[in-house]
């Protein structure tokens, strides 16, 4: 009788333990799957043009108020639509669930159009950076933004052609790129100025030099504390997990943690 007392709690102690969590990506699919059902807009894939129609096509027909919750899955992608996309959340105002992760532009500009935002567990919330970061990694050089493009392609620009054969041609190709980011660094200011954030620090927070080095293994980004996401003036945000957030595996996984006074003024 005394062996079979003490058998029983060691496999009951052997069941409770649970195997580590592997973070995974968010999802960058090309094609986005956009899907309503009832109050609750899901968008699961890549930001990028696909995403863009797919989202416009849903919301298309559907009541005004009727999307009161959204959930997000994404590793981010392209600026332009990135910008239409969240001009569109701004004005549905939903309450965010990010599942698996919210990364680059699902960040920068789906995050902060939301009314809130909920992190799952293991999940994340990150940010490498917005087209103003080209200007001010510019500047850090001493610079001008076409001088820092120019150093920053140049090296990929000699292993290409034209359709005819040709090497490219580097100042046609700024005369197009520098005007083509300066309009979206404007369009990305109005935009968030029309969700009534003071300022787009938490999305240029880490961009330059100063952090570079800080980076390791398999990290992306930043992230900051539930609490410093609030000081940086972001929807009010909550974490479905247990311990603190930026202790999660996927947090640690792919992201450093950064500090307000840690960001560039």
């Amino acid at each position: 009788m005394k062996s079979r007392l003490f058998i029983i709690p060691i496999l009951l102690g052997a069941s409770s333990v649970q195997a580590e969590y592997k973070p995974i990506k968010p999802s960058t699919d090309p094609n986005p799957v956009v899907t309503i059902k009832g109050d609750t807009l899901t968008y699961i894939g890549g930001i990028n043009e696909n995403g863009l129609t797919a989202l416009s096509e849903a919301i298309r027909d559907v009541r005004r108020g009727q999307i009161k919750k959204m959930v997000v899955n994404s590793g981010g992608g392209d600026t332009k639509p990135g910008i239409f996309i969240g001009s569109i959340i701004a004005d549905l105002k939903p309450h965010l669930t990010i599942e698996t992760g919210c990364f680059s532009s699902c960040a920068n500009f789906l995050a902060p159009a939301a009314a809130s935002i909920t992190i799952n567990e293991n999940a994340f919330l990150g940010w490498h950076g917005n087209d103003r970061g080209f200007e001010i990694v510019a500047a850090q050089k001493g610079l001008t933004l076409r001088e820092h493009l120019r150093a920053s392609v140049q090296g990929q620009a000699d292993n290409f052609k034209d359709p005819d054969g040709k090497p490219v041609d580097m100042e046609a190709y700024l005369d197009e790129a520098v005007p083509t980011i300066q309009a979206l660094i404007a369009k990305e200011a109005a935009l968030y100025k029309r969700m009534g954030l003071a300022n787009d620090t938490f999305a240029i927070c880490g961009v330059g030099s100063r952090f570079d080095d800080r980076l390791s293994g398999e990290q992306l980004g930043w992230g900051f504390s539930i609490a410093d996401m609030a000081r940086l003036g972001l929807p009010p945000v909550k974490y479905k997990g247990r311990g603190r957030y930026e202790n999660n595996p996927a947090f640690k996984q792919w992201l450093i943690q950064l500090k307000p006074k840690d960001c560039i003024p």
